[in-house]
Order: structure tokens, then C-alpha cells, then sequence
């Protein structure tokens, strides 16, 4: 019989950390927020983010304060360990895409659900891109992290569950070895400015209206962050890149 892993709980004063810039997100409450756009440039995080880790697939512009939090995270990690991020911003029409292929698919799989059911299990995975708040990755102030330790491996952050079981940053059930990396993870972003989506550990912002909502302010500094080319476009970036096309 395969070896049963044991679980773990958090730190309590982590948790008490944590829950203070996390929490729920109802879309109502995200719209009641009230835009005052900064401005700030987005930058290639790839050139301003030395030390950490980008994927290839990644969309790699963050606005410049988040960038610098970014950085400050990143020196706040135990020697050896590096953040690993995997979206960073996101196009309207990305966003867009996605929300409307896995409300296709809800569509299909349930018949029988009305349209408000199907958006509202939609919007559980996907911000609508249809509403005054924008979502935070299409305003450049929210990144996904995952944690890579001294090795250069992915650290274990889900272990024994999977798929979305795994999801909530405080998930009961999990193992001890990913229980301390997710602590690692939640005190350097934390401890860099970061509020943290309570869903999903791996998502974090600075500045959008999601980030307002979950540590209780009535104002958010970014709204929609558009690369030159696009349309829309109300935020400039920094320099040249081959993603912008």
C-alpha cells in the first residue's frame, strides 16, 4: 500500500496575516469600487524582475509598483527559493475567450440551466471582462506565483488533492511539505504588499479593484492596462517587446 501523507495545519498567525488582506470577491462589490488610474507604465518583468522566474507563456508586463513588489517578494524568500510566475498580464480578448469557452461548454453540459446559473458558475473561475471592474490581470496589477525551490523543481503546493480541491490558500487536507511551502509563498507576498485571492493561492494583486475589496478600500489605482497596438489602450509600456503584436 503507498505511504499516506501526513496533513498539516497552517501557522494561525499566518492565517490571521492572510485572512486580513483576503476574502471573498462578489462581483457586486468589485463594481462598487471606484477607479482612479494612476498611469503607471507596465514593464517587462522578464528585464525588471531579474531574479525571478518567468514562463514562456507568460504575457510578461506588470504595472511598475507591482513589479517592484514583485521584486521585494522575491528578496523576501529564504535563500535559494525563487518565485515562478505563470500569467502576468492578460489581453481583453484573452480574458474574453476564456469566459466564453467554458460558459460554452457549462451551456452544453447543463441545458438546463438559465443564463444567470451559467455566468454565475461561470465567474467562479473567470472574471467577466463585461463589467465596470476590469479584471485584475487586465489591469496589470495581479500575477499568478508559484514557488521553485534552491533545486530549480516546483515546490510541492497541492499535495494529496488535486485540480480544484487543491485551490483555496487555507485547503484543509493538505501535506505538511506543501502546507510550509504555501506558508513560504504566503509570507513573501504578503510581506511585500500583496493582498491574496482567497480561491486560489497561486493569485495575487496590488492596486485593482480586487485588491480594494479584500483589504477594504473604497478605490483602486489601475483599470484597464492595454498593450500600444490594441484597442482601448490608456496605459503606455515602458519599452519595445515582441509581445506587443
Amino acid at each position: 500500500m503507498p505511504r499516506r501523507l501526513r496533513t498539516a495545519t497552517f501557522d494561525p498567525e499566518l492565517v490571521a496575516q492572510l485572512r486580513a488582506v483576503s476574502g471573498p470577491e462578489p462581483i457586486a462589490a468589485l463594481n462598487r469600487i471606484k477607479e482612479r488610474e494612476c498611469g503607471e507604465p507596465l514593464l517587462d518583468i522578464r528585464k525588471h524582475c531579474p531574479g525571478v522566474r518567468v514562463a514562456r507563456t507568460c504575457l510578461p508586463y506588470l504595472r511598475q509598483s507591482v513589479a517592484e513588489k514583485l521584486n521585494a517578494a522575491q528578496a523576501a524568500l529564504p535563500v535559494g527559493y525563487r518565485l515562478h510566475v505563470t500569467t502576468a498580464l492578460r489581453r481583453k480578448e484573452t480574458q474574453q475567450a476564456l469566459f466564453d469557452k467554458y460558459f460554452a461548454e457549462l451551456t452544453e453540459k447543463h441545458p438546463e440551466w438559465s443564463r444567470a446559473t451559467l455566468r454565475r458558475q461561470t465567474c467562479r473561475f473567470f472574471a467577466p471582462y463585461d463589467q465596470p471592474a476590469p479584471p485584475g490581470h487586465c489591469t496589470g496589477a495581479a500575477v499568478d506565483v508559484h514557488l521553485l525551490l534552491p533545486s530549480g523543481r516546483q515546490a510541492e503546493l497541492r499535495k494529496p488533492l488535486t485540480g480544484w480541491k487543491a485551490a483555496r490558500s487555507l485547503a484543509t487536507g493538505l501535506s505538511e511539505k506543501a502546507v510550509r511551502h504555501r506558508e513560504i509563498l504566503f509570507a513573501a507576498m504578503l510581506a511585500a504588499g500583496f493582498s491574496n485571492c482567497a480561491e486560489e493561492f497561486w493569485h495575487y494583486s496590488y492596486g485593482d479593484a480586487g485588491w480594494a475589496v479584500r483589504v477594504g478600500e473604497r478605490d483602486c489605482i489601475y483599470g484597464w492596462a492595454v498593450l500600444a497596438g490594441s484597442a482601448h489602450t490608456n496605459v503606455g509600456v515602458s519599452e519595445p517587446s515582441a509581445w506587443n503584436k
